[in-house]
């Protein structure tokens, strides 16, 4: 019965000890290693425009999103981690464009603290990639307009 207990107790031991390491890592351990491209993929594109981001502090996970319509979502925690989240149906079904403009989108909450901008280009498009979803302006995210969108959101 002791060796019994000895043995349950040495993974245990063992993932405490691995926990403990220091990683050299810009982003949270929680971030779900699914997200990791696009997370890499922002923190480039700011760096690229003069912007140097921190994201230690988020946890980024897929899971059941409950609201009708709420693709992602960026809260802040009491401990003041971030918490990224994506919708796990959204992530089965949407395409790459998709998945980056959601998860641009909730790091603009999450990394650079910006709120929603509904403002309205002459074409009805929406200005910025921070759009709210509840506003006036269509939202056309593609490859010929992205780096337009990008400059926007790191211009803040």
């Amino acid at each position: 019965m002791f060796l019994m207990k000895k043995i349950h107790l040495f993974p245990f031991l063992f993932i405490s000890f691995l926990s403990c390491q220091k990683v050299d890592n810009l982003m949270a351990p929680e971030v779900d290693e699914r997200l990791t491209f696009f997370f890499e993929s922002f923190k480039k594109e700011g760096s690229s425009r003069g912007q140097n981001i921190n994201m230690e502090d988020i946890i980024g996970q897929i899971i059941d999103i409950e609201t009708d319509g709420v693709l992602g979502r960026c809260n802040q925690l009491t401990s003041g981690e971030k918490h990224l989240m994506i919708d796990r149906l959204f992530w089965e079904t949407a395409t790459m464009t998709e998945k980056e403009y959601v998860i641009f989108h909730e790091l603009g909450h999450c990394a650079l603290n910006r709120r929603h901008l509904d403002a309205t280009n002459k074409d009805g498009t929406c200005t910025s990639m921070m759009q709210s979803g509840n506003g006036s302006c269509k939202m056309v995210y593609n490859a010929q307009n992205r780096s337009k969108y990008l400059d926007e959101l790191f211009s803040q």
